[in-house]
C-alpha cells in the first residue's frame, strides 16, 4: 500500500477508506470562490446557448432576470424543448474552466487520494445541466472508465461537484462500489437512452449508495466504480461539474490527449492554460 504522506486537505481515515472502497464523499473540502467560479462556468454557457435559442427564433429574450438555477429549464420551456444542448466539454474551455481544474483545493484532493504531488488534469471534463421532466439526458449505470478503456490498468480520479443542495428529488448520484472489483465491464449500448453502460445483468446486480450532498462537498471515486444520477423531478436545473485527475507518471494516453500536468515538484512542467488551448486545435465548438 502506498504510504499517506503530506496531506493537505483530507484525513488519513478519508483515504484509507478511498482506497479500501475506491470512493469517498468528501463533505465540505471546496471553498466559496470555487463554487463561485464554477457558476460562472456554467452561466457564461448558458448564455451562449439561450442566446443561440434567440438568434434561432425559439426565444424572444435572454430571461437574464431568472436565477440561475430556472433560468435555463423556463428558456428551454419557451423555446420547444430542443434536444440540442448536448454534452458541453468543448465549449467550456476558458481561462475559467483552466482555473477551475487547477484549483488548489482540488489538486490537494487529488494529491491526497493518489499520493503524489505529480498530478495531472485527465482531458475528459463536463458540465451536467441536468433539467427536469425529461429522461434523454439521463445516463444508465456505467463505469467512467468504459468510456477510456485504456484505464484499465491505471487509477483516473473523477470528482463530481454540485453547484446546489443535491439529493434524491434533483438528481444526486448513486455509486455501488465493490461489486466488480477493479474491472471494466463490458460495455453496452443503452436502447432507451442510447449511451454506453453495464449490461441489465450487471446493473440488476448493483447495491447503490445513494449520495446527497451540499455545495462545497465533492464525491471522488476512480474509473470502475458504477454509477449513475437519479432523475430530475424538481423544477430547477441540477448543476454540477466533473473534472478527473491521475498520477503524472501513469497518465492514460486519452488522458493526456487534451489533459495537462497541473501539479509538480518543479514548477516548470505545469502546463499554462496558452499550452493547454494549443491541444484543442482543429476541435470545434460544440464537440466533445
Amino acid at each position: 500500500m502506498r504510504a499517506i504522506v503530506n496531506l493537505n486537505v483530507l484525513s488519513e481515515d478519508q483515504v484509507e477508506f478511498y482506497r479500501g472502497n475506491d470512493y469517498l464523499h468528501a463533505q465540505g473540502v471546496l471553498p466559496g470562490d470555487l463554487l463561485q467560479l464554477g457558476r460562472k462556468i456554467l452561466a457564461r454557457w448558458a448564455d451562449d446557448h439561450i442566446a443561440k435559442w434567440v438568434e434561432e427564433g425559439r426565444l424572444t429574450e435572454t430571461l437574464h432576470t431568472i436565477d440561475f438555477e430556472h433560468r435555463l429549464v423556463q428558456a428551454w420551456n419557451q423555446a420547444g424543448r430542443p434536444r440540442d444542448y448536448g454534452s458541453p466539454r468543448r465549449d467550456l474551455l476558458s481561462p475559467y474552466m483552466y482555473e477551475f481544474v487547477t484549483h488548489p483545493s482540488l489538486l490537494d484532493v487529488a494529491s491526497d487520494l493518489l499520493g503524489t504531488e505529480e498530478v495531472s488534469v485527465h482531458g475528459i471534463f463536463n458540465a451536467r445541466p441536468k433539467l427536469p421532466d425529461q429522461s434523454w439526458s439521463t445516463t444508465p449505470w456505467h463505469q467512467d472508465g468504459q468510456y477510456y478503456r485504456d484505464s484499465a490498468g491505471a487509477e483516473v480520479i473523477s470528482m463530481w461537484i454540485p453547484m446546489q443542495p443535491v439529493n434524491k428529488q434533483n438528481s444526486c448520484l448513486q455509486v455501488a462500489p465493490g461489486t466488480f472489483g477493479r474491472e471494466l465491464r463490458e460495455a453496452v449500448m443503452d436502447d432507451v437512452y442510447r449511451n454506453i453502460g453495464l449490461s441489465e445483468a450487471d446493473s440488476d446486480s448493483l447495491q447503490p449508495i445513494t449520495v446527497e450532498m451540499e455545495p462545497g462537498d465533492v464525491l471522488c471515486f476512480n474509473q470502475f466504480v458504477p454509477h449513475r444520477a437519479l432523475p430530475n423531478t424538481s423544477d430547477a436545473v441540477r448543476w454540477s461539474l466533473d473534472v478527473r485527475y491521475e498520477p503524472t507518471d501513469r497518465a492514460t494516453e486519452t488522458g493526456m490527449k487534451q489533459g495537462f500536468r497541473a501539479r509538480s515538484r518543479d514548477p516548470r512542467n505545469v502546463v499554462t492554460y496558452r499550452q493547454w488551448l494549443q491541444q484543442w486545435q482543429g476541435i470545434p465548438p460544440g464537440a466533445y
